[in-house]
Formats: structure tokens, C-alpha cells, sequence
């Protein structure tokens, strides 16, 4: 770890026991480092101090839309009461910093144009701001969702609604909050949205609220005058345009005391899986990858406000398939994401990164807070310090049948030594090559745990735990798979269906969709592969595939009749077609929907007779060749007429599906 790191954790404790202003702070630092904390905005030092974060997601920011019904507060959308035992928890873990979401709609009243916030709603907000600053956290708040319930209606106008509502909010919450302690920050609004307007006019729109909350804010008295005010972009969005504009305007405020924010979720493709599960993987023709993509955030990000003096909170990151079901992501790859984003937040001056936490991450249910995901978690609380090391390829290999040779596993080690796989004897069973940082596993010790999984039955045979220097372990699952067997079913457009699929072992990593003229489906028009859990997902225990409406709703599927070829990839590198035919409002799934077919042709001579053929997509390219044209003739449209009397075939070629397919008609013609 760089010494300046270990110097900004110094800076942390400092601030927190003294409570002084990060402006006022000079820390002497070792002669080798290049950047000294001295050297440092009080802006950069501030974000220093607040390392790793956490956020109390879907508590006091969840919220019923529905004013009609009874607020039900921080239970709103699932998650249990905030305890003090919670907040000591994220310190334990090693956070230094919490993200405490605030949604105030459904929280205030209105009468004769003024906004009063809920009392009791305030206090109690307060008091958990209270215990993390007693935990010696770094606090951050912000007003949430309000930013798209009803702010995102403004139009510029300072007298409207929205905009009253927004400042008179905000000129209550700087005054109720003036003196917290200097480890408090306010963030202006929660990814800020407009509902109307080009982007030129909607980055007018959101500097005009974020000067609106810090004039408030700076007026308000208390600690206030010197408090550090986070201001958002467009969207939270790292684009270009957008933190251009957000720079502008903090340069424009002249004031050391601004702290710029973004979110970071990674690629969509990758984050939320819609078929990139690996971490390396191409994103396209580009060359570009999800761990190139995190490189060019942070660069960005340095380049554009950590150069000009501003640090950045990184207020939200994560992977957008964390909670969609645990075999959304790829658990080895996802790690490897979350490592690599701790790297690259180590290495950096004044950008720090904040954990979205919803529920799905710590289980706030249990009475010792512990992960939902034990291993995601250990990573995520081992890469604020240190970096781990991993296998290079995927965490999980396959085996239909007894290894025939060792097994390598080229691993990354990013600084750090191999130093064993618990409960394996290396020279016996592996083998470890130190030059190529290579694992050779003996066929035979793979063997002797394949034979311990009963004939016919399916899974993982082994956990291999590989230990290193430093940092996490590393799981390398192997797993016994068979031939997938695929049933029948019967949905409908508006449900759904539910296939049934006996996956022997196996794991769905992605799944393209095909109509009569190529892709279809959500995204189609510029992706190859459909997102898991909205539009497909696997049920393992229950051994189905289940299809969504939301795919037979999409335009490009809506009202299409015929067959649809749905190729799906597994992780053992297998690929099966499952097909299914929609008729109407109804869709099922036979396995004899793949090929088209054609029954003979009885035709006389000089009559007519239409090639019937079954299994044939709305749209789907068609062309017909006879043999031999004396005994019949045919049209492009598969029209057949008979010349004389005699036998012959035509050969009719089907495209369809991203896939061509030849089958001959027999014609007979007679008298």
C-alpha cells in the first residue's frame, strides 16, 4: 500500500478526534511521496479521510408513493429498523464512511405554499446520523428519490412548485443539521433527473438547484459556513459533458469546501448481465472490456476534477445483478470487479468509493450483521487495504467425465505469493510452478473426489481454497455436468413460460433469441443477448428455464407468429437450441419446432398446388428449385404445377432464425 494511503487513514482519525477544519490540516509526510497531504485540497483530504464507504440503501429513502396509504417509514420497502448495533457493524467491517439516503416525499406537508417536514421524521433520521458520528464515521446525506417522484418536473421557473418545494426542504434540513460535527457532509440532491428539456437545458436546470442548496446551506449557520457540500452531476453520470458543467460551476463558487459526485455500476452488459459474465471479457469490436471501462472512469475523473483540486465520491457502486438472484453474476468474475475497483480507489488522492447497499449486501436480519454473499463480502472488506489474487480464468471448471490429464490454472497475483490450497498436499496433489504462477492439478487427486459424487448426480465435487500472502482466498469450484435434457411446455404471451430443463450440473452464462429475420427481443436492435432476470432467467432448484413476458411484449416479438430460436451458451462451453412457437396469445416449446418441413405434393397435369410448410416463421425467407422442370414447374411464391406425369422433388431453402435449413418436397404429378 502507498504511504499516502497510510497517511490519509492518519488524517482520518485526526479529523474525527479533533473535529478541525480539513483546510486547516498539514500533515508531514515521507520524503518519497510524491504527494503530501499538505499538498492535498481540503477538498481531496476530506474524501481521503472518508476511505470506503457504505450506504444504508431502501431505508429512509424508501418510500410509498401512494400518499393515500400510511407511511411505514424506514420499513418501507423491506428493510428493518435501523439499530445502533447496524452502525457499529459498518465500522467493524472496516468502513470509515456511511451514505445515509434521505427521501422526503410522504414526509412533508403543505399549506398555503409552505413545506413542513414531518418533526418525528427528522429526529429520527437524526439520530441514526448521530450513532455513526459517535462510531467515529464520516456521514453523508442527501435528499433521495425525491429527485424523480416529483423534482424532475421542474422547468426552470424559481416559482414553481418543485423548485419552493426543493429550497424550502433544504433551508430545513441545513438549519436542523448545522451543528453536527465537521465529518458530516450534505449532498445536494440524489442523481438528479429532468423530465423535459435537451441536455444544454438540463444542466442549466440542475446547476441552478445545486447553487440553490449551497447559498442555503451556507447561510444557515452552525458549522455550515465550512461544511463540505457534494454536488452531483446530470444523472450522476461520469459522461464527458456532464462533469464538465459540474466543474465549471465549483470553480465558478471559488469555495475549498466542495466535494463533486458520480455513480459507477460498471458497463450495463457486463453489470447486469445481459451475456458479458467475465470481467475481461470484450464489450465489443472496440477492444474494450469492463476492466478497461473502470480505468477510463477513474481517469476521467482525475482528469477533471481531482487535477483541478476537487475530490469525488464515488456515492453509489456496485453491479447492477448483485441482487437479481445469485447466479445473475458470475461469482468469481464479480470478485474480481470488486477487487479491482478497491485497487483503483487505493491508488487514488481524492476519490473514494461507496458500497450501494440495499439489503441484498449485509443481512440486516441477523443479529451479527454478517454478508448475504460471505465471499463477496470478504472481498469487498479486504480491498479497502490490500489486493487480493485469483484464478485468471473462470472460478468453476467442468468435468463430464473422469480427467484424463492434470489440470492448470494460470493465476493472477496481483503483488502478492502463492502459498497453498488448504487441505491439499502440493508435490502430491498439484503442483505449483512459481515462473508462470501456474497451479498443475494431478489428475488422479481429481479423480479420487469426482469418484465421491454418486453415479447420476450432478454439482460441485470439490472447493478448492487457494491461499496466498496476502489478501483474500480464491474458491475454485469443480463441478461434474452431463448433456442438458430439455421438456415441454405451454405459456402464454402475457405470463410467460416456464420450460423445463434437467440441467445434470450445468449453468446458463447467456441466451440470444432469433425470429424469421435475426435477433429479436429486448436491446435487439444493438445487442446480441438478452438481461438475465428481466427477460430469462434460470430456476435450478425447481429445473426450469423460465421466459418472461417482458421478451413477448417487446416490439420486435408482439403479434409475430411462427417459431422462435432461442440459443442458449453454458458455462462448460455447450451450446442447445430451445424452441418455441407462438400461435396467437399462446407459446410452447417442442423440440420438433427447430426444422421446417414439407409433406408430398399430389398435383394433375396442368393444375396448381401451394407447398405447405409447417414450422415456418412470420417473415422467413423462402425459395423453392425443382428438379426437373418437364415434369413441373414452381414460382417463387411455392406454387406447383404440373406438366406432365412423373416424379420429381423440389428443394425448398428456409431461412430463418439465423439459421438456414434444405428440405426436399416430393411432387407427383398425375392425369
Amino acid at each position: 500500500m502507498k504511504v499516502k494511503k497510510l497517511i490519509a487513514s492518519i488524517l482520518s482519525a485526526a479529523l474525527i478526534v479533533v473535529g478541525v477544519s480539513t483546510s486547516s490540516i498539514s500533515v508531514n509526510a515521507e520524503e518519497n511521496v510524491t504527494t503530501t497531504t499538505s499538498e492535498l485540497s481540503a477538498s481531496k483530504q476530506y474524501v481521503a479521510a472518508m476511505g470506503a464507504g457504505w450506504n444504508l440503501g431502501n431505508t429512509f429513502d424508501g418510500v410509498d408513493t401512494d400518499l393515500t396509504v400510511e407511511d411505514k417509514g424506514e420499513e418501507a420497502w423491506g428493510n428493518p429498523v435501523v439499530t445502533r448495533e447496524l452502525i457499529h457493524s459498518i465500522k467493524e467491517k472496516g468502513f470509515k464512511s456511511i451514505r445515509i439516503p434521505l427521501t422526503l416525499y410522504h414526509r412533508f406537508t403543505e399549506n398555503n405554499g409552505v413545506y413542513t417536514i414531518d418533526s418525528k421524521w427528522l429526529a429520527r433520521y437524526k439520530e441514526v446520523v448521530d450513532w455513526a458520528v459517535e462510531e467515529g464515521l464520516y456521514v453523508l446525506i442527501n435528499i433521495h428519490h425525491d429527485s424523480w417522484i416529483w423534482l424532475n418536473e421542474w422547468n426552470g421557473n424559481a416559482k414553481a412548485s418543485e423548485y419552493v418545494t426543493y429550497t424550502q426542504l433544504w433551508e430545513q434540513l441545513a438549519a436542523y443539521l448545522k451543528d453536527e460535527p465537521e465529518q458530516v457532509c450534505f449532498e445536494t440532491i440524489n442523481e438528479p433527473q429532468f423530465s423535459h428539456g435537451e441536455e444544454a437545458e438540463q444542466l442549466k436546470l440542475l446547476e441552478s438547484l445545486n447553487k440553490a442548496a449551497y447559498d442555503i446551506i451556507r447561510k444557515s449557520g452552525g458549522n455550515n459556513d465550512k461544511r463540505m457540500i457534494v454536488m452531483p452531476t446530470l444523472n450522476t453520470n461520469d459522461a464527458d459533458t456532464k462533469v464538465q458543467s459540474l466543474l465549471n460551476l465549483m470553480q465558478e463558487l471559488n469555495d475549498p469546501n466542495l466535494i463533486a459526485t458520480v455513480h459507477y455500476y460498471s458497463e450495463w452488459v457486463y453489470s447486469a448481465n445481459l451475456g458479458i459474465t467475465e470481467f475481461d471479457e470484450s464489450l465489443g469490436d472496440d477492444g474494450n472490456t469492463p476492466r478497461k471501462a473502470a480505468d477510463k472512469f477513474f481517469s476521467g475523473l482525475n482528469e477533471t476534477f481531482v487535477k483541478n483540486g476537487f475530490g469525488v465520491i464515488v456515492g453509489e457502486y456496485g453491479l447492477l445483478g448483485y441482487d437479481k438472484g445469485d447466479d445473475c453474476l458470475e461469482q468469481g468474475e464479480e470478485l474480481k470487479y470488486y477487487e479491482y475497483m478497491g485497487k483503483k480507489a487505493l491508488e487514488q488522492d481524492g476519490i473514494n468509493l461507496m458500497f450501494w447497499d440495499n439489503g441484498s449486501g449485509i443481512d440486516r436480519l441477523t443479529t451479527d450483521y454478517s454478508w448475504k454473499k460471505p465471499l463477496v463480502g470478504t472481498m469487498i472488506q479486504t480491498s479497502m487495504k490490500q489486493r487480493s489474487s485469483y484464478a485468471t480464468g473462470l472460478d468453476t471448471i467442468y468435468f463430464n467425465k473422469k480427467a484424463e490429464n492434470d489440470i492448470e490454472i494460470p493465476l493472477t497475483l496481483n503483488g502478492n505469493t502463492f502459498t497453498g490450497i488448504e487441505g491439499a498436499t502440493q508435490g502430491t496433489d498439484y503442483t505449483y510452478n512459481e515462473q508462470t504462477a501456474t497451479i498443475t492439478l494431478n489428475h488422479n487427486f481429481v479423480n479420487e473426489a469426482y469418484d465421491k459424487m454418486a453415479n447420476n448426480t450432478y454439482g460441485t465435487f470439490a472447493d478448492l481454497t487457494f491461499t496466498f500472502s496476502a489478501g483474500a482466498p480464491w474458491h475454485e469450484y469443480l463441478v461434474k455436468h452431463s448433456t442438458v435434457s430439455i421438456g415441454s411446455a405451454k405459456g402464454t404471451t402475457a405470463d410467460g413460460i416456464e420450460i423445463p430443463v434437467t440441467y445434470n450440473g450445468s449453468r446458463i452464462r447467456r441466451m440470444a433469441a432469433y425470429g424469421a429475420n435475426g435477433k429479436i427481443g429486448p436491446q435487439s436492435s444493438w445487442w446480441k443477448y438478452l438481461e438475465y432476470q428481466n427477460v430469462f432467467y434460470p430456476d435450478y432448484q425447481k429445473e426450469l428455464l423460465v421466459v418472461t413476458n417482458n421478451f413477448f411484449t417487446d416490439d420486435t416479438v408482439k403479434g409475430k407468429q411462427g417459431p422462435i430460436r432461442l440459443e442458449v451458451e453454458f458455462y462448460d462451453e455447450n451450446k442447445t437450441d430451445i424452441w418455441l412457437a407462438v400461435s396467437g396469445d399462446t407459446v410452447t416449446s417442442e423440440k420438433s419446432l427447430g426444422k421446417p418441413s414439407v409433406a408430398k405434393i399430389n398435383v394433375k397435369v396442368g393444375k396448381k398446388k401451394t407447398i405447405s410448410i409447417k414450422n415456418l416463421a412470420d417473415g422467413a425467407n423462402v425459395s423453392y428449385k425443382i428438379a426437373n422442370k418437364k415434369i413441373a414447374a414452381v414460382t417463387s411464391k411455392g406454387v406447383v404445377k404440373g406438366k406432365k406425369v412423373g416424379k420429381t422433388k423440389v428443394l425448398v431453402t428456409v431461412t430463418q432464425c439465423d439459421k438456414t435449413y434444405k428440405v426436399n418436397a416430393t411432387v407427383q404429378v398425375k392425369k
